[in-house]
């Protein structure tokens, strides 16, 4: 069984949360964080990614651990560690130009929809919203393809 562990930043303005739009369709998005390298922490992680992807440069001092989420398949074991950084929603350039379109403030819900389940929960928990998977603005079902 391979096992990815990853570290994922929530970055917060008020009700607002940084996303990365990936490039092509459909239309996703993603929080900023990635893959930990052999003998990182999961904070390391976290600086050294968000470094990578985004021009925003973090120090350890700065977020804090929330949570910890595992999503278990047949072949594949994921562990996403979350952590909280509240900042001012200034425009953010992205490095990864090949990967992300951009990096965008989003009102939180409005996000949801484009986010991959874990991603998905892991905002819901944080702001403390619902778990049904429908667009508040529209009141119309998120297409199934999307609700992953």
């Amino acid at each position: 069984m391979k096992k990815t562990i990853k570290s994922r930043l929530i970055a917060v303005h008020g009700d607002k949360v940084l996303v990365l739009k990936k490039l092509g369709s459909p239309l996703r998005y993603t929080l900023p964080g990635g893959i930990r390298k052999p003998k990182e922490t999961a904070g390391e992680t976290l600086v050294r990614e968000v470094g990578e992807e985004i021009k925003l440069k973090l120090s350890e001092k700065q977020f804090t651990f929330l949570f910890s989420l595992k999503k278990k398949e047949k072949r594949d074991r994921q562990v996403k560690h979350y952590f909280l950084l509240e900042m001012e929603a200034e425009p953010i350039k992205v490095r990864e130009k090949h990967k992300f379109e951009r990096a965008l403030w989003l009102e939180w819900r409005e996000a949801l929809p484009f986010m991959d389940k874990m991603d998905r929960k892991a905002i819901r928990s944080h702001f403390g919203g619902s778990t049904n998977n429908t667009n508040k603005a529209n009141g119309y079902k998120v297409p199934p393809r999307l609700a992953m």
